[in-house]
């Protein structure tokens, strides 16, 4: 049988066969280079915004029990920008004689790939804000919260500062006080309204108004069979309730009647943001050096002794510590000291997630000024 042998010419061929073959890869890998920009950065970048919301919220915290200014800065927008370039190079260099003795290009491969975002930064701040974080929170909106399945303790122990006439350590909404705030007649109401909550036989509900073409209004609704509970008199008695009712309407504001000592009716008096803030940076642990500084406020009851916050802020727990903490859900370094929410908390982490809720769904409603800071990242 005769031996094939390579004809002249037969290399050139074979290579520019196979650069044909390396270019048709290149372009049909150009046309799925965007779905897969998409696979490497997105959840990268939902990462680290993720991470710098919770960094920027912790340090407004901190800022607040050190009476420092809270400052905040939303990440307005990323726009990322993706270059593919790829050339064949030319010239003598690029021939080369192979072994039959044919003199073929041989062509040199560039490929670029680069990503350049650009990443704007807004403040939010103003008067309009500033009205924002000074006004209410609405009890639509805390409503909206409990209907979507946050716990009815939590909601109320964080968002509202008065039931009736009982306090919600109303002067911990504001700088850290020097003397403690009433808080345990609030704790005792909470935990029977949560405990017939649990049992299914009190709920916050929207009632049928009475008039057609009016909105429906929210009402604390109680079960007829628990009207004669021991702990629901002792609800009654406690939040100043005409007894033996199974709705209770919710208003803002209590009128006020001498001649009559019941109500029927259940005022809700919630937090502002920025007294949510407050309120919440009373449960961070500054360092001891800070405190013997006097840096923070110490708070003392009545006898004299130090107040341990974690007894009102039991919600938010927000430790320190002079070294960086190995397991954190999150962490800032401030003051000399890192600060951070230890990540099998997971009742402070609950806490936390609500109040980011709470901030964005108050920070929604501001017009943002002009960008302040735009940096095109890798150039």
């Amino acid at each position: 049988m005769a031996e094939l042998k390579p004809t002249p010419g037969f290399a050139a061929r074979r290579y520019l066969t196979l650069w044909a073959v390396a270019l048709l890869l290149l372009s049909s890998g150009c046309t799925s280079l965007g779905p897969r920009a998409v696979k490497w950065e997105r959840t990268p970048y939902n990462l680290a915004i993720q991470e710098t919301q919770d960094t920027q919220l912790l340090l407004n915290l901190v800022r607040l029990k050190y009476r420092d200014t809270p400052v905040f800065l939303e990440l307005d927008s990323i726009a990322s920008q993706f270059t593919f370039q790829s050339s064949l190079g030319n010239g003598d260099s690029a021939l080369a004689e192979v072994s039959d003795g044919s003199v073929v290009w041989k062509p040199g491969l560039n490929v670029t790939f680069s990503n350049q975002p650009t990443i704007t930064y807004a403040p939010l701040q103003g008067e309009k804000f500033a009205q924002l974080l000074l006004s209410q929170l609405k009890i639509e909106n805390v409503m909206l919260f409990y209907r979507s399945g946050w716990p009815l303790k939590r909601i109320l122990n964080l968002c509202v500062q008065k039931l009736n006439r009982v306090e919600n350590a109303v002067r911990a909404a504001g700088p850290t006080p020097g003397r403690t705030p009433k808080y345990e007649d609030f704790a005792g109401v909470v935990e029977l309204m949560t405990g017939l909550n649990q049992r299914g036989y009190l709920d916050l509900v929207y009632e049928t108004p009475p008039k057609t073409g009016e909105t429906p209004r929210i009402a604390m609704h109680i079960n007829r069979e628990a009207l004669d509970f021991p702990e629901t008199r002792q609800l009654c008695k406690r939040l100043g309730l005409a007894p033996g009712k199974i709705h209770y309407p919710v208003t803002y504001q209590v009128v006020e009647d001498p001649e009559k000592g019941e109500l029927d009716h259940l005022e809700v008096e919630t937090r502002s943001v920025l007294g949510t803030l407050f309120f919440l940076s009373q449960g961070v642990e500054a360092p001891a050096i800070d405190v013997e500084a006097g840096r923070v406020t110490v708070t003392r009851t009545e006898t004299g002794e130090v107040l341990d916050w974690r007894k009102v802020v039991s919600q938010l727990r927000i430790q320190s510590s002079p070294s960086r903490p190995a397991d954190a859900a999150a962490s800032v370094w401030y003051r000399g000291s890192w600060f951070f929410i230890e990540d099998t908390d997971l009742s402070s982490k609950s806490t936390f997630a609500l109040l980011t809720q709470l901030v964005a769904l108050q920070s929604g409603e501001v017009t943002r000024l002009a960008p302040v800071l735009t940096l095109p990242v890798g150039r």
